[in-house]
Parts: C-alpha cells; sequence; structure tokens
C-alpha cells in the first residue's frame, strides 16, 4: 500500500523580482518600495476638515486693500511734491514811517505807514492770501493791528501792500515806555517788530492746500528822535522771515 503524499513546508522557492533596481525578497515576500509610506487617508465619514473663519478672511482682505490704498496714494502725492514744490511766499518790508509817535503818562501814540510786497517764487503754482492780520510790536508787546485784504497771485508773481496802523493814547508798562525813551535819546531810533498772520492756498490745477503761514519782521530801525514825532525806516528794504 503506497503513503499518501505528504503537503509541502518550507519556505516558497524564491521568484525573480521584477525591479531590478530593488533587492531581491529574502523571505519569499516582496519588498516595500524604498522611500514610500502608507497612505494615510481619514475615512471617517464624519471627518469635515477645520474651515477658515468668513469674517476674518474678508477683514484680512480689507486691511490688506486699504494698506495697497495708501501706499499708492503716498507715492503719488510724493511724486507730486517733488514736481511741484510749492515754496512759502518771499515778503519784503519796502518802507516804514511813522508821524505823530509820542510816549508820555505810560500811553503810547502814534501812526505807522508801511508798505509791503510779496513775491510768489512759485512757477507752477498761485497763491491766494485770505484776510492777513497785521500787527506793530515793541519788545513783544503789540502797539496797534490791522487787517489786510485779500489778494490773489499768479505764478511768480509780486504784489505791493499798503497798511497803516494807528493808536492813541493806549496804556503802556512803564518799563517799557522807559525802553522807548531810552533808545530815542540814545540811538535817536526805535527798533518795531511787524508781524503778519495769514492763511494761504496753493494752487496748482484742481489741487488745492491751504496753510497758516506767518511772517516775522523783526528789530526795524526807524528814526524817530525825542525832538520829533516823525521818522522814516532805517535803510534799504527789509527781507522778513516766513514760516
Amino acid at each position: 500500500m503506497q503513503d499518501p503524499p505528504r503537503p509541502a513546508t518550507g519556505y516558497p522557492y524564491p521568484y525573480p523580482y521584477p525591479n531590478p533596481q530593488q533587492p531581491p525578497p529574502t523571505n519569499g515576500y516582496p519588498n516595500a518600495a524604498t522611500g514610500t509610506a502608507y497612505p494615510y487617508q481619514n475615512h471617517n465619514p464624519y471627518y469635515a476638515p477645520p474651515q477658515p473663519n468668513p469674517r476674518a478672511v474678508i477683514l484680512r482682505r480689507l486691511f490688506i486693500v486699504f494698506m495697497t490704498f495708501l501706499l499708492i496714494l503716498g507715492l503719488i502725492l510724493f511724486i507730486f511734491f517733488l514736481i511741484v514744490r510749492p515754496q512759502l511766499p518771499d515778503v519784503y518790508l519796502n518802507s516804514l514811517s511813522v508821524s505823530n509817535f509820542n510816549v508820555s503818562n505810560n500811553q503810547v501814540s502814534g501812526k505807522w505807514d508801511l508798505q509791503v510786497q510779496f513775491r510768489n517764487p512759485n512757477s507752477k503754482m498761485s497763491l491766494h492770501y485770505d484776510a492777513a492780520f497785521c500787527a506793530m510790536y515793541y519788545n513783544r508787546v503789540s502797539l496797534s493791528e490791522t487787517r489786510l485784504q485779500p489778494f490773489d497771485q499768479g505764478k511768480k508773481d509780486q504784489t505791493v501792500v499798503n497798511a497803516t496802523l494807528s493808536v492813541s493814547g493806549t496804556y503802556v508798562d512803564g518799563r517799557l515806555a522807559d525802553s522807548i525813551g531810552k533808545e530815542r535819546s540814545d540811538k535817536g531810533s526805535v527798533e518795531f517788530d511787524l508781524r503778519m498772520i495769514s492763511y494761504v492756498s496753493f494752487r496748482y490745477g484742481a489741487f488745492r492746500r491751504r496753510r497758516y503761514v506767518t511772517v516775522y519782521c523783526d528789530d526795524v530801525a526807524v528814526g524817530v528822535p525825542v525832538s520829533s514825532g516823525s521818522g522814516k525806516m532805517v535803510g534799504s528794504a527789509k527781507r522778513c522771515k516766513t514760516y
């Protein structure tokens, strides 16, 4: 009687591996591809990836648009001012005279007649002066004030403005009255300070820029000795400072 065949035992015979760049299997099973990983996917039907907040996305986009707009606007203004270059007007005090000037018993009286020349240095912009405030000072104390009429200036234009300031029997401090008297007796002249304040509009096509301009004409000597109540400005025209 012939014995039944026994089942085969041991490892299967290694077969040729189709990929020549990968080493053959050592245990009868193909090796895993080098550098590969098992792809993992969440197959949970209840899983949902987190969604961004719509409000935060809108705010972020609005912020980016706003910053871009500011950057472009700043660049346009920078280029504009670089080309146009607005400059403050040049102001000259052509003449200043005083009449009926008297200081006694801590009271000051007098009349000042002045001529001021405004020059527009801008070759591409015209200027408009609002009603300017003009005042006469001595040692930072206001003696008289008036207002000038508004006027316009074209490009590279010049305008001459005449003004009159007067005061009659206004009270001043005793030290101020003594200082004026001493200056008249020692120098034969008195140094006054002229102040002018105005809003000036710079115009270039549709562009408008309005700014506050202050004019200082300090230490303007007027020859008015003690024996006379009248006098004129000492020297030639004086250039004032503008801010």
